[in-house]
């Protein structure tokens, strides 16, 4: 269920109503707010809801069988949850490679000359990816993995877990959550009842009213207006035949498309966030201004963060990180991972790999010119920003070149953008000059969207309840004019 959408708005009514009948007890809230998940999840894909359930059951049992062996018994706690996410990993490989190493397997022993028939007998069909498969194992995996590394952390019930995966603002596409985040904000009855706390908890709900509704805006503008313009008039038709336009407009189509998906990701990031807040639920940032980073390993901690710290924390660390091995090859190797989970093609491998080779560099860059950075040259102001400058503007456009991998529908496509820029002509089609806007747009905003946030969210929560609606109804009704008829589906659906 798109949340950019009539439908959704209904059902999140519907939903804040069943929340608000029951008592203000953990128990009660939390049994209706996973009715809440499981029908949400069924209105998206009601029959992949079964492997929501094996899910959670497989991340449930981890948690209590190695919660039930002592430390001492390393080996086999360590085995038990190899095999949780041995299967879960085997689950999301099924889903989304099977069909690309079918027909890769064909293609491979027919090159080289073998009988394929031995090939046939496993299926060659379209496998449907279950809606936010690869985010919900992700987060079944955290909880279990935790449990394994830190035995003070107690196995929570089976419905709790189920709970936890499913809370439908993010179950589509993050960001992903820890528990330690989530189960703690559950707590809806209050241990103090005395005034002076009721009349805080008003305070901290009409805040998380009016920031709640300020993210839902920031994020209906930035996937409506910006995402869903630049993907119509020029991110589209360039990136899929770019020999038909200028080399100017497959640079501008470049950074269109750059500044498209982090509308449309950040867009889905700020109305899962609104959600939550209005529920009370603080979800974690996972977009902080990426392009005004300045390294490879800067963009990384502001963009996509709760991937970034996911794949850091139990994939890099379980590669050996800085400890064990080679820190350089675990970066590498982290990154390449990265990017084949976004799907089984090269040029998401292509994309990964060029990111690990960043993040090399600026590790490369720190270790064995340590003093560079504090050197007596860059004390001068000047200087200092003249480097500061000069380090945003090459990190921007490996950023940017490298997303040309990202979103070409094959590398031949990405490869022959790049070639039409080289080339500098200025033959082909051009583009509207609107585009220009709707980039310029998208930039200012992480330059100032910090700041315009809180002041409309000041503004908002400060005013009477009758004129909060009136203002949110006014925005959402120039958002949707300024938009397409129909909105495309966020773009991480497909991953």
């Amino acid at each position: 269920m798109n949340f950019v959408t009539f439908y959704f708005a209904l059902f999140f009514l519907l939903a804040l109503v069943i929340l608000s009948l029951g008592e203000r007890t953990f128990k009660t809230q939390t049994f209706f707010l996973l009715g809440i998940n499981i029908a949400f999840y069924a209105f998206a894909g009601i029959q992949f809801l079964p492997l929501l359930f094996l899910v959670a059951f497989i991340n449930y049992i981890s948690a209590v069988l190695t919660n039930a062996h002592p430390l001492k018994k390393h080996g086999t706690r360590r085995f038990i949850i190899g095999v949780a996410v041995f299967a879960q990993i085997l689950l999301l490989g099924f889903f989304k490679y099977y069909e690309f190493l079918i027909l890769s397997a064909e293609q491979v022993l027919e090159s080289l000359g073998y009988d394929i028939s031995l090939i046939f007998l496993l299926p060659s069909v379209e496998i449907l990816l279950p809606v936010g498969l690869s985010f919900y194992i992700f987060q079944g995996m955290s909880y279990a993995i935790d449990r394994y590394r830190d035995t003070s952390l107690k196995p929570l019930s089976y419905y709790n877990v189920l709970l936890f995966i499913s809370f439908f603002p993010t179950v589509l596409s993050g960001p992903i959550m820890r528990s330690n985040q989530f189960f703690p904000q559950l707590a809806f009855d209050p241990v103090v009842q005395d005034d002076d706390y009721r009349k805080m908890e008003k305070v901290l709900i009409n805040r998380d009213i009016a920031e709640g509704f300020t993210y839902i805006l920031s994020g209906l503008f930035k996937k409506v207006v910006l995402a869903s313009y630049l993907s119509e008039h020029i991110v589209r038709d360039v990136f899929q035949s770019p020999e038909f336009y200028s080399s100017e407009t497959v640079f501008v189509a470049m950074y269109a498309y750059a500044m498209q998906i982090f509308c449309d990701f950040s867009g889905y990031t700020d109305l899962a966030i609104g959600i939550g807040r209005l529920m009370g639920i603080k979800i974690p940032q996972n977009f902080n201004a990426p392009y005004l980073a300045t390294s490879v390993k800067e963009f990384w901690h502001r963009w996509h963060i709760s991937l970034s710290t996911w794949l850091r924390d139990y994939v890099y660390f379980s590669l050996g990180g800085n400890r064990k091995g080679n820190k350089y090859v675990n970066l590498f190797l982290t990154m390449a991972i990265g990017g084949l989970w976004h799907g089984a093609h090269l040029r998401f491998l292509v994309w990964g790999m060029a990111h690990g080779a960043g993040l090399m560099v600026n590790h490369a860059f720190k270790q064995f010119l340590p003093g560079f950075s504090n050197s007596q040259i860059l004390n001068k102001p000047v200087i200092l920003q003249c480097y500061s400058i000069f380090s945003w503007f090459l990190t921007f456009h490996f950023i940017c070149v490298v997303w040309l991998f990202f979103r070409a529908e094959s590398m031949e496509l990405a490869l022959a953008m790049i070639r039409k820029m080289l080339l500098f002509t200025s033959e082909g089609d051009g583009y509207p000059l609107l585009v220009l806007v709707a980039i310029a747009c998208a930039f200012i905003i992480q330059c100032v969207g910090k700041y315009s946030f809180n002041g409309f969210a000041f503004v908002l929560e400060k005013v009477w309840y009758p004129f909060k609606l009136v203002i949110i109804t006014l925005f959402c009704a120039i958002i949707f004019k300024l938009g397409p008829d129909g909105v495309l589906p966020f773009i991480y659906f497909q991953f």
